[in-house]
C-alpha cells in the first residue's frame, strides 16, 4: 500500500498490483476519482435544477421554465444511472476475470453454442430491430458465454446507438473461423468517428466530443469489451472514415492459450 499524492496536496491510501492481501481485482484510485467526478456532474444538475423548480412552485409557474428544469433533472438522473450500471458491469467482469486468472482455461467452457444465435440473441435483447440486422455465416465457440456475451453486448449497443438519423440503421455482422481464429466483424451506417481516437476511447470514461457535442455514453463499454477480449488473447480493429458508419472486428483463438495473461 502507498500514499498517493492527490491534486489539492492530500493524499490517499492506494493499493498496487503487487499487494497480495487483496482476494479480488484492485480497482486504481485513479478510476475511482474519474467515476466520482463523472457522477458530481450530473448530481450537481439534479440538486441545483429540482431547487429550481422548487422554488418556482412557490410563485407563478412558467411552465417553460419547469419542463427544462424538469427535462435537466431527469437528463442527469439518466446520465448518473447509466453510469453506475456500466460501472456494476465493470466490477463484474474484473471478478470474472480474476477467479479465472489462475487457470484461464476455465474461461472456455465445456459446451460450444452459436455464435449467430448469440448475436441475435443480444440484439433482440437491447432493443434492435430485426429487420436492421443481417448476420453473415456462422460458426460455434465455446467461450464461456457469461463472458463473451460482454463484448459482443457492448459492440452492438454502440451500432445502435450511434445511428445517423434520418438514415435507417442497416447492421452487417459476418461471422467467420479459420484454423486458428474465430472473428466477428460488426459494420454500421452510423455516424463513425475519428480513427486518430481509436485508443483513446477503449480507456475508461472516455467519450468522443466535448459540452454539447459529446456523445451519449459512459465511456466504459469499449473498456469493458477490450478487457474481455485482451483475457482471450484476443483483438479489436475499429475502422471508420468518420461519416458513412464503423467498422469493428473481434478476433479470439478458439482454445486458451498459455500465453493467456489474468487480471489481478
Amino acid at each position: 500500500m502507498s500514499l498517493e499524492p492527490l491534486s489539492d496536496g492530500s493524499t490517499v491510501h492506494s493499493l498496487t498490483e503487487s499487494s497480495e492481501e487483496s482476494s479480488g481485482p484492485v480497482i486504481n484510485t485513479k478510476y475511482l476519482r474519474r467515476l466520482m467526478h463523472d457522477l458530481s456532474a450530473p448530481t450537481r444538475h439534479v440538486a441545483f435544477f429540482s431547487g429550481f423548480v422548487d422554488e418556482a412552485l412557490t410563485e407563478p409557474l412558467d411552465l417553460d421554465d419547469a419542463r427544462r428544469s424538469l427535462q435537466t433533472v431527469r437528463t442527469a438522473a439518466e446520465r448518473m444511472q447509466q453510469l453506475t450500471q456500466m460501472v456494476s458491469l465493470h466490477m463484474k467482469c474484473l471478478e470474472l476475470l480474476h477467479s479465472t486468472s489462475k487457470d484461464p482455461s476455465q474461461r472456455y467452457g465445456g459446451d460450444e453454442y452459436s455464435v449467430a444465435e448469440l448475436i441475435a440473441d443480444i440484439w433482440q435483447r437491447i432493443g434492435g430491430d430485426v429487420a436492421a440486422l443481417t448476420i453473415q455465416g456462422d460458426t460455434k465457440t465455446c467461450v464461456l458465454r457469461e463472458l463473451m456475451e460482454i463484448p459482443m453486448t457492448q459492440l452492438l449497443r454502440n451500432a445502435l446507438i450511434f445511428k445517423a438519423e434520418p438514415r435507417p440503421l442497416q447492421v452487417i455482422v459476418a461471422i467467420s473461423k479459420t484454423s486458428d481464429v474465430t472473428s466477428v466483424a460488426i459494420q454500421d451506417n452510423g455516424v463513425g468517428f475519428d480513427t486518430q481516437y481509436a485508443e483513446k476511447i477503449c480507456e475508461p470514461f472516455e467519450c468522443l466530443g466535448t459540452g454539447k457535442d459529446r456523445r451519449d455514453g459512459a465511456g466504459l463499454g469499449l473498456t469493458v469489451a477490450t478487457l474481455v477480449i485482451d483475457a482471450l488473447s484476443g483483438s479489436l480493429q475499429m475502422e471508420s472514415d468518420g461519416q458513412s458508419g464503423t467498422k469493428v472486428t473481434m478476433s479470439w483463438p478458439h482454445h486458451c492459450k498459455k500465453s493467456v495473461s489474468g487480471v489481478e
